[in-house]
């Protein structure tokens, strides 16, 4: 009886495997999105990728990932992606130059708004440190050439922030390319720089994704060994 207890007990408190999840990520053809894409698609989720028609896909193409074409400027076809859902939650790590930030605000605006008609409610958004009136952490010529990029990432969390969206902002600072390192930390203290490769960044959008508490939340997101001022003009 005491054997058939122990086993009754022992699947009881197995902990259940996590069920995929279909999940749309904007800005996925390179960098951070990119990496994004390969954590989820190696874990088993089913990955949809937004990219322009002009976009190098070959990446995603290698890892099986279903692709969607249009333009985050055009909300037309922004809500178009969403047919190819249903999907469980969103990623956004678009973002343009300083000279043309139209898709860091407006894009980004753009895929919020997407996001609720379809009534996903699951979003997490890939910004700055320096944004969301965060500037003052940084130094002083990399605040000015960057002005008009965390101005518009600003508009975008703005904007975030008043929908009734279950969301996460997360803001890298200095950002290298560079495999993940075991080692960032999501830091909830915004007085905070620091430098975090690609790859680390990747691990920590999809931890982000994963953890309910993380919902309403901005982080600064830095390796733990790299927390410091920096220039971006070094």
């Amino acid at each position: 009886m005491l054997r058939v207890v122990l086993c009754w007990l022992s699947l009881v408190t197995m902990p259940t495997a996590t069920l995929a999840d279909d999940i749309l990520i904007f800005g996925a053809t390179r960098n951070t999105g990119l990496e994004t894409a390969k954590i989820l698609v190696a874990r088993g989720d089913a990955v949809t990728a937004f990219v322009r028609e002009t976009s190098d896909t070959s990446a995603l193409k290698d890892l099986g990932v279903a692709l969607v074409v249009g333009d985050a400027l055009q909300s037309d076809t922004v809500d178009s992606a969403f047919a190819a859902g249903p999907f469980d939650s969103v990623i956004s790590t678009i973002g343009g130059s300083v000279r043309n930030t139209a898709v860091d605000s407006q894009g980004n605006i753009n895929v919020f708004e997407a996001t609720e008609r379809a009534g996903v409610k699951r979003l997490v958004l890939v910004t700055a440190i320096g944004a969301g009136g965060t500037d003052g952490v940084l130094e002083d010529r990399a605040r000015q050439f960057l002005k008009a990029v965390l101005d518009a990432k600003t508009i975008a969390e703005t904007d975030l922030k008043s929908r009734d969206l279950d969301w996460t902002i997360l803001r890298p600072g200095q950002l290298p390319e560079g495999p993940a390192t075991g080692t960032g930390v999501l830091y909830g203290d915004q007085t905070l720089m620091g430098r975090i490769t690609m790859g680390e960044l990747g691990v920590l959008v999809v931890k982000a994704l994963d953890d309910d508490a993380t919902i309403g939340k901005v982080f600064h997101t830095i390796d733990s060994k790299m927390v410091g001022s920096f220039s971006s003009f070094d």
